[in-house]
């Protein structure tokens, strides 16, 4: 290959990649904060706008268990707002109790830590989970923060099937009716 080819295919990949966050950014996966959120008058009563509303929460919700049912797994979920009220609770058909409190757990965690409960079991390992249950979270993979933006709108809680489907699961529903959110951590 002739130095003219590499030096087109270097910057025709720049362009694309250019044209790609340009798309982010301002179009294709554009995201306004209030299609997502309470409105302005339930705001004023709760002295806070960017909490997610019960419509967004049950899609979510309901893109979730879409997920579950598509993969042959029963789950429970929960999504908080960001003061920790529950906005939307679901618990499939057939799921144990255990699985509907770790999953309200798993957000509350969320919240607490302000990041996922795979990056928070990342980064404290096992060795602090009596300290985390002692301090009523529950750092086990499955809990996910609501994002639009740069901003934490709630907080989702799956639980029931493995770490890795709950988190999926949180995950594509909350891409699929909001947009993109930050990537999962890796192991």
């Amino acid at each position: 290959m002739n130095n003219a080819m590499v030096s087109w295919r270097c910057r025709s990949g720049r362009a694309l990649v250019l044209l790609t966050l340009g798309l982010l950014i301002t179009g294709a996966w554009a995201q306004d904060l209030n299609d997502f959120v309470i409105s302005e008058e339930a705001a004023r009563a709760t002295l806070n706008r960017a909490e997610i509303s019960v419509d967004t929460a049950e899609s979510v919700a309901k893109a979730c268990v879409r997920f579950a049912e598509e993969n042959d797994v029963v789950v429970a979920i929960f999504v908080l707002g960001p003061s920790g009220n529950v906005v939307y609770a679901y618990r499939m058909d057939g799921q144990n109790p255990v699985a509907v409190d770790t999953a309200r757990m798993k957000a509350g965690t969320v919240l607490y830590m302000r990041e996922s409960t795979h990056a928070t079991l990342t980064r404290y390992g096992l060795e602090l989970r009596p300290t985390f249950f002692h301090l009523g979270q529950f750092p086990f993979t499955g809990g996910l923060p609501i994002m639009v933006g740069d901003q934490l709108i709630g907080a989702i809680g799956v639980g029931g099937a493995s770490g890795a489907q709950d988190q999926q699961c949180a995950y594509d529903a909350l891409t699929e009716v909001i947009g993109p959110q930050p990537p999962l951590v890796e192991d």
